[in-house]
């Protein structure tokens, strides 16, 4: 079984993060000890401006292009 961190919230809503099976939907609240289900939380996602592209892969992007150029210009002079 692959074990993983999920969020869980309880009645209290109380939210807790556990590393636990995959198959795991429901445990006792840390704080409460009432039964907390599963929850899907939102992804973290750093978009830039109103262009909708990554910067972090945009730039790694332009950088190994701009590698590949200068290597291919090397071997071709």
């Amino acid at each position: 079984m692959t074990r993983r961190i999920f969020e869980f919230e309880c009645a209290n809503s109380h939210r807790i993060e556990a590393f636990v099976d995959d198959t795991t939907t429901h445990l006792p609240c840390s704080k409460c000890g009432q039964d907390a289900a599963r929850v899907i939380s939102a992804i973290r996602l750093n978009l830039e401006g109103c262009s909708g592209s990554f910067p972090t892969a945009a730039d790694s992007w332009v950088r190994k292009r701009n590698e590949k150029i200068a290597q291919e210009q090397k071997l071709n002079s």
